[in-house]
């Protein structure tokens, strides 16, 4: 059977059906711990016995009413909710999770070593919150993080933290609360930009997640468990790259990082920062602790910066318009259907396709076509390399607003 997806809206259907189930950063129970119940770590609902799991780490709605030690099952179950999905090879009980492609660009011996710890909370702490949604766990709300980025209170977190929230707040780490009107959000990258009424905030650098190479020290810094008494950190390398974490929702986060620091519920949307304290991605999903331990996701946050500055113009994601046969045994994205009136048609896809390039970005696989898209800004043009019939073709495409992006 041909499994389909479409390239920009969530179409696929039994590709993801019988992968497990993933917790997004924010989606963890943990984060939705009711009141007098901890979860040590966030754990993936299974999708068979050998599955493995992998969870979003947030506070989340629908918490189970226990969490027993470990949080083997309450805290998976309210994960499911917020729809991430890791794939496992079936009769395995480790994830597939996409070819590892590290490329060492630098020698070892300048791998970047650990920075001073203290100066890195000092200039980032202030500006990461703890963000609540509809009044946090205890009532049946959500509680993740966020980081702000511009002094008049522009926010990044994710998605599933504040989907379908009629009222959110962020507090800062001085005991500030603001409430929050969200300026954007995109369901398939799992990103959501708000805003809090400020000036003069403080905000946190963004760094360049191309430059990230395995081995390198990071820190994470979040609403963990939405404890009382302030944020968490927890540190530890960055362990993989170009990972491919599929969500229930039909769609997957692709190309993102791996790390051993410490992500639990609570920590969705917050940074994940290098050594210098520059945000290199955005803390988003877990493995199932019992599968796997000290294996968390972070979206690279070169990638998320197109989508952010979208989001925050109050415009949607770039959009090509095409559908990709995720059955097809190519190296690359085959089309299997070319929107009327699309960038795609007009730029001269057609059906049978194979997308190899796009935007001077290699797609070799259907996973790697949406991600590509998406880092070109909407009225961009962009080089798309097709083979056809043998041949490669370069076409040109000028790229619109997603029609169907939330």
């Amino acid at each position: 059977m041909n499994h389909q997806i479409h390239e920009d809206h969530d179409s696929s259907t039994e590709h993801e059906a019988r992968s497990p189930e993933v917790a997004g950063a924010d989606s963890l129970s943990p984060a939705s711990v009711p009141s007098g119940q901890v979860a040590e770590e966030p754990c993936n609902d299974d999708a068979g016995e050998d599955a493995a799991d992998v969870e979003t780490p947030s506070s989340r709605r629908d918490v189970p009413t226990a969490l027993l030690a470990g949080i083997a099952g309450g805290v998976i179950g309210a994960l499911i909710a917020t729809g991430l999905l890791v794939v496992v090879d079936e009769g395995t009980s480790s994830p597939t999770l996409g070819a590892s492609n590290e490329v060492f660009a630098r020698p070892s011996s300048e791998v970047p070593r650990k920075g001073d710890l203290a100066a890195i909370l000092a200039a980032d702490v202030p500006a990461v919150v703890a963000v609540v949604a509809d009044g946090g766990p205890s009532i049946g709300g959500a509680a993740g993080t966020g980081f702000v980025i511009s002094e008049d209170g522009v926010v990044v977190t994710n998605n599933h933290v504040v989907e379908g929230a009629s009222r959110i707040e962020a507090r800062f780490s001085d005991g500030t609360s603001m409430q929050a009107r969200v300026l954007g959000t995109d369901a398939a990258s799992d990103l959501a930009v708000l805003h809090v009424d400020g000036a003069g905030l403080p905000i946190v650098e963004l760094g360049n997640s191309d430059a990230v190479q395995v081995g390198d020290d990071v820190v994470a810094i979040g609403n963990a468990l939405a404890l009382e008494g302030g944020l968490s950190v927890t540190r530890g390398i960055v362990s993989g790259l170009h990972r491919t974490v599929p969500t229930s929702r039909s769609t997957s986060l692709v190309d993102v990082i791996q790390t051993d620091a410490a992500i639990n519920p609570g920590n969705s949307g917050g940074p994940l920062v290098d050594f210098r304290g520059r945000v290199i991605g955005i803390n988003t999903a877990i493995a199932n602790p019992t599968s796997a331990q000290n294996v968390g996701f972070a979206i690279p946050i070169s990638q998320a910066k197109p989508i952010i500055d979208a989001l925050r113009a109050g415009n949607r994601p770039a959009y090509l318009g095409v559908t990709v046969d995720t059955a097809a045994k190519v190296a690359g994205a085959k089309v299997m259907s070319v929107a009327p009136n699309s960038p795609a048609s007009r730029g001269g896809i057609e059906v049978g396709d194979v997308i190899i390039r796009f935007g001077g970005r290699a797609v070799t696989s259907w996973e790697q076509l949406r991600p590509a898209i998406r880092a070109n800004p909407v009225g961009s043009s962009a080089d798309v390399v097709v083979s056809r019939d043998g041949d490669d073709v370069t076409l040109r495409v000028k790229l619109e607003e997603d029609p169907g992006a939330s």
